[in-house]
């Protein structure tokens, strides 16, 4: 939902252009907002030339702000996705909570289907004890499902075994090999009551743009999918991690400062692309 300042409007017509919904015309030399099916992706306020246009609420994150003034080489950009790499080792060093803040900043602002902005963090920055056991104890259930089914995938066989380990190794000796003892765990969760097309896709390109931030503020991360598998396994680690009603767990990461230096990009395969 807009308003349109029509002493400052000068009838350029970029936002009607601009509008997905056809929900602001100009009439007369001035726009005029609709205001029916607007989802409220500002695309109007951020495309007029001279902020006639702005939003009924959120006014104060409005920025003045033009792409030169952002741009980042794409070279460095680019080689920084080469060299990123997975961390499995952490330093044993808190993240400042503002700088914590900063990076699940720029997952809120990230890109959601229909602007829904529907997605959900839940951070766990301080005693990851209970996390950490509930999720083994359920994937050493899951492991017993996978062992006792004749038909079970090889794959699951094989990760079975490995949460049998990692139960083992943490139980009895100490060693995280779920988590890697990181500074924080950020969960990604996404109402999926009005949507359930995008909300996998929307948590993702959240969790790459914190993870971007997060490389560039010195972090690494690394992406726990089998938190997911021991959610679908326990209903009650569900509950624990504070999912609500109609909401679903897209996935986490841990994320603090690596422990573990690396020299050099690695392989990837070839490109899979077809011009057309």
């Amino acid at each position: 939902m807009v308003i349109v300042d029509t002493e400052k409007c000068i009838g350029c017509g970029a936002c009607e252009k601009d509008c997905l919904l056809s929900e602001i015309h100009v009439i007369e030399g001035k726009a005029v907002p609709v205001n029916k099916t607007c989802f409220n992706c500002g695309h109007c306020v951020a495309i007029c030339p001279v902020g006639a246009v702005r939003p009924q609420t959120g006014e104060e994150e409005v920025v003045p702000m033009t792409a030169e003034d952002c741009r980042v080489d794409s070279e460095n950009l680019l080689n920084s996705f080469r060299f990123r790499r997975t961390i499995r080792t952490f330093q044993n060093k808190k993240i400042d909570r503002k700088d914590l803040e900063k990076i699940l900043e720029a997952g809120r602002i990230s890109p959601t289907g229909m602007n829904s902005q529907e997605i959900r963090f839940v951070v766990f920055d301080r005693d990851l004890k209970e996390l950490t056991e509930r999720t083994l104890r359920a994937l050493s259930d899951l492991a017993e499902d996978y062992f006792a089914d004749p038909e079970a995938p090889k794959g699951m066989v094989a990760y079975s075994h490995m949460w049998k380990r990692m139960n083992k190794q943490y139980f009895e000796e100490g060693v995280d090999r779920l988590f890697y003892d990181p500074a924080a765990v950020v969960v990604v969760l996404a109402n999926t009551k009005y949507n359930k097309l995008t909300p996998p896709i929307d948590g993702a390109i959240a969790c790459a743009n914190m993870e971007i931030l997060a490389r560039s503020m010195g972090m690494g991360t690394c992406y726990i999918g089998f938190l997911l598998r021991a959610v679908l396994k326990d209903p009650t680690l569900k509950e624990y991690l504070g999912v609500k009603e109609h909401e679903e767990m897209i996935t986490a990461f841990s994320i603090g400062y690596p422990g573990v230096k690396y020299y050099r990009t690695v392989p990837r395969k070839k490109d899979k692309v077809e011009w057309r």
